[in-house]
């Protein structure tokens, strides 16, 4: 069986959806006999790595120079390689056009089309819509985003949803095929340090011993909610009376704003875009806690990552990514940087060891790629 892949949601710098793809071609290497076809947008149309696992690129521009993702508009180019290759089963990393044209092809050429609903695109929608027409539109907001998903997966042979929040959300709107596949990690690589103490690591990294590490990795933007972050630095820095140090590793479209922010903070560091996932895990290790101020994740697979390293995680209650979470007893049930400052301070004074094993049997146990793509192949092969 041949298994396309497609999506606009792809950057060479990284990101979640990058990852799954990229563990999804190593489990049809390793683990099955079946070829695999990955569509993301780049500069130009072509094929770019061939055999079992075929990499194709359709030309498009980029949405942001920094993040380096790019906009799929060379559809005749994609409807080509469709043609060619003419995969069995053929699944959307997004909503948008690339993806209902996959869809189209699909039902006329007697494949299989499912999507995986990575990104909660109406969320984009509504911080645009409220920020300049009130909240008198949401309503109107989420009718039109209903209606629009409804209709992407009608003829469908179903609609991976990672977090049964989202499930929620979609079964609300009236989409039906949902079905729940948790992502995961490569747990070989995001796993406690074993015979490398966190000391050495600390060492290596330019990182004190003596005080507590608070790490946040991801990208810089609106979506990440790096500006609530950079508040809760400032008021972690007020209400905390011990040193501390805050590391955030990444890059994006708010990278201007970060280094301007540490420059006038001497506890906060930036690191670049750690490309290396054993480098990135090093990280993990070397630190106290995990803050993600996210407040529109879907998933948020980072968690996961710091969880399999030993390293505990604190965000907000109420959304997808608690469902990722060892424990939730100091998570912020307000989602405002005073809320996740004192969730901050609130775990790191009550930090023990038993909190790094529990997160990390809970990744061990739960979330690996090959329990995904297991569960995921069965679904395939069943609709077939």
């Amino acid at each position: 069986m041949k298994i396309c892949d497609l999506t606009q949601i792809y950057s060479p710098r990284g990101g979640g959806v990058r990852s799954y793809l990229e563990a999804k071609r190593r489990y049809f290497r390793d683990h099955t006999d079946h070829e695999h076809l990955m569509i993301v947008p780049g500069a130009r149309t072509e094929q770019v790595e061939g055999g079992r696992t075929q990499l194709w690129t359709v030309a498009g521009p980029l949405v942001n120079r920094t993040s380096r993702y790019r906009w799929m508009l060379d559809l005749p180019g994609l409807l080509k390689i469709l043609y060619d290759q003419h995969p069995e089963v053929v699944e959307a990393g997004d909503p948008y056009h690339a993806a209902m044209i996959s869809r189209n092809w699909a039902n006329r050429r007697g494949s299989d089309f499912f999507m995986f609903y990575h990104s909660h695109f109406p969320d984009a929608m509504l911080r645009t819509v409220l920020k300049f027409a009130g909240t008198w539109a949401r309503g109107w907001v989420e009718r039109v985003a209903g209606d629009y998903l409804r209709n992407m997966s009608q003829n469908s042979r179903g609609v991976f949803v990672a977090s049964r929040h989202l499930m929620k959300v979609l079964s609300g709107w009236s989409l039906k095929g949902l079905i729940h596949l948790p992502l995961g990690v490569d747990t070989t690589v995001f796993q406690p340090e074993g015979e490398k103490s966190r000391e050495e690591i600390r060492a290596r990294l330019g990182l004190p011993r003596d005080r507590p590490v608070f790490l946040y990795v991801g990208r810089f933007s609106p979506d990440k909610d790096t500006a609530l972050l950079l508040r809760t630095w400032l008021k972690i820095g007020e209400r905390m009376k011990s040193p501390w140090v805050g590391v955030m590793v990444g890059d994006g479209q708010m990278t201007d704003a970060v280094e301007t922010f540490v420059r006038h903070s001497p506890n906060v560091r930036r690191v670049p875009f750690v490309k290396k996932t054993e480098e990135l895990a090093d990280w993990y290790r070397a630190a106290d806690l995990l803050i993600h101020p996210g407040r529109w994740e879907t998933f948020g697979l980072v968690l996961l990552e710091a969880q399999g390293c030993g390293l505990p995680v604190v965000g907000f209650r109420g959304g997808a990514m608690e469902e990722q979470a060892a424990d939730l007893k100091a998570w912020s049930n307000e989602p405002s940087s005073t809320g996740l400052a004192e969730a901050v301070i609130k775990k790191s004074a009550c930090l023990k060891e038993g909190d790094r094993e529990r997160a990390a049997k809970f990744v061990a146990e739960g979330f690996s790629w090959e329990r995904t793509f297991a569960r995921q192949m069965e679904v395939y092969e069943r609709r077939r």
